[in-house]
């Protein structure tokens, strides 16, 4: 056996640094690291954007959706991001036409529909300011499994869904570079112990980033324990909305919430039918809060999913006559004058569609 002389060895190792060095040529270009939000701003799927940007906006808005299992029906319906991309054209079209200059999505991780590249293609061609969040649903109509088959063992779940959530705040959705601007979370009436290991991880990326906790009730109740339990873990009132309270006709309830120092979203405004509240009960509602002095802490909405992820849902023909306001201008072109009608003036208006959720992100 003949051993390398010196000058083999110096050849040998130029070698294997030219290799290297051309491996290293050929390997993808790791992403650059994402710049840190600017104090003040909030992430919208563009970008930064102030806050004194956001204008006229509808806090609780879905561009698609689809309850969890929908994936199991994919190779029959997938997910056909074109359509959707067309529906929302034409949903941003009607928005710009009624003056709404801003849309949260809030659409939790766990569910279909969250799909923040469509989003960021919706904003570049509309210049509607959009929100997404990060988050989860309620245990029962979420995707809980993953997350629970690990609390047996002792693991917190807290912990490691707050590392979720910050990372998709602070870096970006995934590898699409789409910064989270809010957190959705979901109760049940009564707050499951997997619930509460999400609202504690909510509490926990809000300390970490300053960014909104936007929540889902089933209602009638569920919003008082809710805001209690948010709080207790330490969340900034003033950066919580506790949202589906239009789920009650009970003033009382609606004011219990708001003695918590919370905001609370009338957001599914149009979809009485399917939730036994009137639109009318809830402008009374709205027009009495306003009186009372509460227009400050009051936000409305209309829970719209604009395109159904997977195959259309055959609702019956009477079913859909009556769920004919469910639509994206039922508020501008329906529900302001009808609150108007109730003695809300343009100011109180103002105050719940333009400077509420402005103050949300920025903790006013």
């Amino acid at each position: 056996m003949r051993f390398l002389t010196k000058t083999s060895l110096v050849a040998l190792f130029s070698l294997l640094a030219a290799i290297v060095l051309v491996l290293g040529a050929c390997a993808p270009a790791a992403p650059p690291k994402p710049e840190p939000t600017p104090p003040g701003m909030i992430n919208s799927v563009l970008g930064p954007v102030s806050p004194d940007k956001l204008g006229w906006t509808l806090i609780h808005e879905h561009f698609c959706f689809a309850y969890p299992g929908w994936f199991a029906d994919a190779t029959i319906a997938p997910y056909d991001r074109e359509a959707a991309l067309q529906t929302g054209l034409k949903v941003c079209e009607t928005l710009k036409a009624i003056g709404i200059q801003t849309i949260v999505d809030p659409t939790p991780n766990d569910t279909g529909g969250r799909d923040p590249l469509l989003y960021k293609e919706l904003a570049k061609r509309t210049g509607i300011n959009i929100i997404c969040t990060t988050g989860l649903y309620t245990e029962h109509e979420g995707s809980p499994a993953y997350w629970k088959t690990r609390m047996p063992f002792g693991t917190d779940i807290s912990k490691m869904i707050a590392e979720m959530m910050i990372k998709e705040i602070t870096e970006g959705i995934g590898t699409t570079g789409v910064k989270a601007g809010a957190i959705k979370i979901g109760s049940s009436p009564v707050l499951t112990d997997y619930e509460k290991a999400v609202h504690k991880a909510a509490v926990m990326a809000q300390k970490a980033t300053g960014v909104p906790i936007i929540t889902h009730t089933e209602g009638p109740t569920g919003g008082v324990e809710q805001a209690d339990f948010l709080i207790a873990q330490g969340a900034d009132p003033k950066r919580v909305v506790i949202g589906h309270v239009s789920n009650s006709k009970d003033i009382n309830y609606h004011r219990e919430i708001l003695k918590r120092g919370v905001y609370i979203a009338f957001d599914r405004l149009g979809l009485a039918p399917l939730y036994g509240v009137p639109d009318e009960v809830s402008v009374e509602n709205i027009a009495t809060l306003c009186k009372e002095g509460y227009a400050n802490r009051v936000m409305m909405s209309h829970d719209t999913v604009n395109y159904w992820v997977g195959r259309p849902i055959e609702v019956p023909e009477q079913i859909l006559k009556l769920l004919g306001n469910w639509r994206i201008d039922h508020i501008s072109k329906d529900l302001i004058p009808a609150l108007k009608a109730k003695g809300v003036t343009d100011e109180q208006i103002r105050t719940m569609m333009v400077d509420n959720p402005r103050n949300l992100f920025s903790g006013k």
